[in-house]
């Protein structure tokens, strides 16, 4: 989860910093859609843990909506390549090349 929702999020800062990602609308799909399946699967992690503990079994409806959460996630993932995309393809359209990191940036 820590990889998940703060790792991965800190990333998309720093892209957004360099590439001003949040123009598209795309990142705001990519955002909520993201965000939609990190809660969901957070969510039926501590439930599927929390009837572990007690020892109930659960059913296939916590694997299905936690399969929901993952296909959240990786929808918010392409979408989040594909604004990527979209913000780099000026960059080579000009031909010049991979635009250059800045070293404050990283």
């Amino acid at each position: 989860m820590l990889t998940l929702g703060f790792i991965v999020l800190l990333i998309v800062l720093v892209l957004e910093h360099k590439f001003k990602l949040s123009q598209s609308n795309l990142f705001n799909w990519f955002f909520w859609t993201y965000n939609i399946g990190l809660i969901l699967t957070a969510g039926m992690l501590a439930v599927r843990g929390t009837m572990t503990v007690v020892g109930s079994e659960p059913g296939p409806a916590t694997a299905g909506i936690s399969g929901l959460g993952h296909i959240f996630l990786t929808l918010g993932m392409v979408l989040l390549f594909l604004n990527l995309r979209t913000a780099l393809k000026p960059h080579f359209r000009t031909g010049s090349g991979a635009p250059q990191v800045e070293s404050s940036v990283l």
